[in-house]
């Protein structure tokens, strides 16, 4: 007995076997890597909270920077603060409602600044022309050349920082380090 698959080819029963194994495979393999990449997620937002950072945090930047639609987030913020406000756990905020609004080539530069630090696609998602993509490019260029600049630095000095901190734990001598100011500007080589 042959069965049909999509509009053109017919297999037997046994083939048709073997395609949804082919098919299952697949998917098995895409759960097997979601799982790791799960697995591997949990571990940097550990390493993240043991450097110090707010896990919720984290979550919440990485929501509204890869987010399609900021004016949700601005939205939920308003509501949140109006929440707030009634219930008298943060005083009300000032009646000019423009008072903490910054000026819209300032958003452009530091979402450009975001993107480039972050290592985003080097296009800009709100600004078409002129002016305010020399602005958002330019910040990007500055956010991607300070991470290219600082980033083995900060990881040695962090890596540094939890040696010394097991060190004294166990009572052993810390390794040597990069001098007195573990963050001090460092010449880097550029790949």
């Amino acid at each position: 007995m042959t069965a049909a698959v999509g509009d053109k080819t017919k297999i037997t029963e046994e083939d048709r076997d073997v395609l949804l194994a082919i098919h299952t495979r697949k998917l098995r393999a895409d759960r097997d890597a979601k799982k790791a990449a799960a697995n591997l997620e949990k571990k940097h937002l550990a390493d993240a909270k043991n450097d110090g950072f707010n896990v919720k945090e984290i979550n919440d930047y990485l929501d509204v920077m890869l987010s399609e639609n900021q004016q949700m987030h601005v939205d939920k913020f308003n509501m949140m603060r109006r929440n707030r406000e009634k219930l008298g756990v943060i005083p009300p905020q000032a009646k000019d409602l423009f008072s903490d609004r910054v000026t819209r080539e300032q958003q452009i530069d530091r979402d450009g600044y975001e993107a480039g630090l972050n290592g985003l696609e080097r296009n800009p998602r709100h600004t078409r022309g002129g002016s305010e993509d020399t602005v958002w490019y330019g910040a990007y260029d500055r956010g991607r050349a300070k991470y290219d600049e600082r980033w083995e630095v900060v990881l040695a000095a962090m890596e540094a920082a939890r040696e010394a901190e097991k060190a004294a734990a166990t009572h052993e001598e810390p390794p040597a380090s990069f001098g007195s100011d573990p963050f001090a500007m460092a010449p880097t080589t550029i790949n």
